[in-house]
């Protein structure tokens, strides 16, 4: 992972084993990246930076779909 500025958590997450059974799973083809950032510029900065731009390059074959959701605590 790439330090950038205001981003104050970055990691990835799969379905958790042995959960309560109302658990809706995403899939063993699926992970979540949870993303924190201090700003919603620094969220902009980061999607427009060079390496993400090479990320999306390098995966783009191997990735089915993308969905983004962008939260705000409530």
């Amino acid at each position: 992972m790439q330090r950038e500025q205001g981003c104050i958590e970055y990691g990835a997450a799969l379905d958790a084993e042995n959960a309560l059974g109302f658990q809706t799973k995403y899939g063993a083809d699926t992970f979540v990246v949870i993303e924190k950032w201090d700003s919603m510029d620094a969220l902009k900065a980061h999607a427009a930076a060079p390496h993400m731009a090479a990320y999306g390059a390098k995966t783009k074959e191997l990735i089915a779909s993308r969905v983004i959701h962008i939260l705000a605590p409530a």
